[in-house]
């Protein structure tokens, strides 16, 4: 009789040594790959499969077909009609997004440490010169105030380039008597043809906020005046001269077209200074008074005067060289605070190449000629330091050079720009902070740029380490 078997009877029976004697488990639950490879093969060998495969590899190669001719084929199609896509920020071409800013925005944002009040009455080109200048030509930019409009005559009489000149006149009044600054430099554009040909004059109207107490003129803000002058030149090289009344004696255009290495240089972010000097003011001697009374006559007072006239100043190195000898013309390197000697007189006298200033010291301000873009602008927070403007260069790692035949000369008369006591103490306190601020600015900017070793930081190792100590930074030599 056949036994059902019993669940003793499903167990795996140990064989000799107590091993099992059945197969590993993990083998019970293997599947069978002819059983997968069998049924794959029956699917594949249904008629309906392989019917619907096709169809399907048909299809995709039909619609890529289609649209590869229909790309071939079809005319090239323009999202925008008449548009070409350059830069948005073209003020003279019609699709620019910056000739929709009013004048005011834009100059408020170029000379962000102006007062609003002072920006919209901003007015570039307010006349242009009728010459055109090329871009490798030397513009002179200054400033000149509205009752020193004489200047302009001196300084076409001196300089043959382009001029781009800041003048800054009070509001206009309508009171009998008041000065008409404007009335009268149309009538000096209209008598001389010089002033016509090559000066561009940009006005700034001060409001009536910026008179000064108890006084008919007004705040000169002389940085600003720089900035605007050098931003709105018509050539890629500026000579930055101060209104102090000195005059370029030289043809310096002439001296870079002669030294074409000179022009490199300035093209790779170089500065070249024109060494300043003044004609010496000196009291004559008077003759003694005949007659009796004459010892108990007071002689009368003489005011000093130059010792050379307007027409008699140097206008080349070797007239120069002579009148310094004969002391009618000292070197006074136009400086802010105190008297520097970064240019030394015995060097250059004799010298004829360029040479690099030494030892710079933050209050040089001399005159000097660099590139209109990719440098520095003057800090606008002083009313009047030329010093500041260079410093800052020379901390972004340009090089000073001597030009060793051109130079600035001074008539004597010497009408810098005024300042009250008050402006002269914050102009004071605020350069000490700015020479601290303007360090640890380069400093870190060559630190996070990787270029804290770099020859061009060089400059910023050496003038700041007394900064960088006080702030516990440690200086690492090249």
């Amino acid at each position: 009789m056949f036994k059902s078997p019993t669940s003793s009877s499903l167990l795996p029976t140990a064989g000799k040594g107590g091993s099992s004697t059945s197969p590993p488990s993990s083998t019970l639950f293997r599947s069978n790959p002819h059983t997968s490879n069998a049924l794959l093969a029956r699917i594949f060998k249904s008629r309906l499969v392989r019917t619907v495969l096709m169809a399907y590899v048909g299809f995709c190669a039909l619609f890529t077909l289609r649209h590869l001719l229909t790309y071939q084929s079809r005319p090239e199609t323009v999202v925008y009609p008449h548009y070409e896509l350059q830069r948005t920020y073209d003020a003279d071409k019609p699709y620019s997004v910056v000739s929709e800013l009013s004048p005011g925005v834009i100059l408020s944002k170029m000379f962000s440490f102006s007062t609003p009040d002072v920006t919209d009455n901003i007015q570039p080109f307010f006349v242009r010169s009728e010459a055109t200048p090329r871009p490798d030509d030397i513009t002179l930019a200054t400033f000149v105030p509205q009752d020193k409009l004489s200047e302009l005559i001196r300084l076409v009489d001196h300089f043959s380039g382009p001029i781009s000149v800041v003048l800054q006149i009070d509001h206009p009044s309508d009171e009998p008597g008041a000065p008409n600054p404007i009335s009268r430099l149309h009538t000096m554009r209209a008598s001389n043809p010089k002033i016509r040909q090559q000066v561009d004059v940009h006005l700034i109207t001060a409001p009536q906020t910026h008179r000064r107490v108890g006084s008919i003129t007004v705040q000169q803000q002389s940085n600003l005046h720089r900035n605007v002058a050098r931003f709105f030149a018509r050539s890629d090289f500026v000579l930055l001269l101060d209104a102090d009344g000195s005059l370029p004696a030289t043809e310096v255009a002439k001296s870079f077209r002669d030294h074409p290495q000179w022009m490199e240089k300035l093209r790779t972010g170089n500065v070249f200074v024109l060494p300043g000097f003044n004609v010496s003011v000196t009291a004559p001697l008077q003759p003694p008074v005949e007659g009796e009374d004459s010892v108990q006559e007071k002689a009368p007072e003489v005011v000093p005067g130059p010792a050379l006239k307007y027409e008699q100043l140097p206008r080349d190195k070797d007239a120069l060289l002579l009148n310094v000898q004969q002391g009618q013309v000292v070197l006074s390197e136009k400086t802010w605070k105190r008297t520097i000697r970064n240019v030394d007189y015995n060097t250059w006298a004799t010298s004829t190449r360029l040479s690099a200033v030494q030892n710079y010291d933050p209050y040089f301000g001399p005159s000097v000629i660099l590139r209109r873009d990719k440098m520095l602008w003057c800090p606008e927070r002083f009313g009047n330091n030329q010093a500041a403007c260079l410093f800052e260069l020379y901390l972004s790692g340009a090089d000073f050079w001597v030009l060793p035949s051109d130079f600035t000369i001074h008539d004597g008369q010497r009408y810098d720009v005024e300042l009250t006591e008050r402006e002269k103490t914050i102009n004071t306190r605020l350069y000490q902070k700015f020479h601290e601020e303007s360090c640890l600015k380069h400093a870190r900017a060559f630190y996070a740029a990787g270029e804290w070793d770099s020859d061009r930081a060089r400059h910023c190792r050496i003038s700041c380490q007394k900064v960088l100590a006080v702030w516990g930074l440690v200086i690492r030599q090249a």
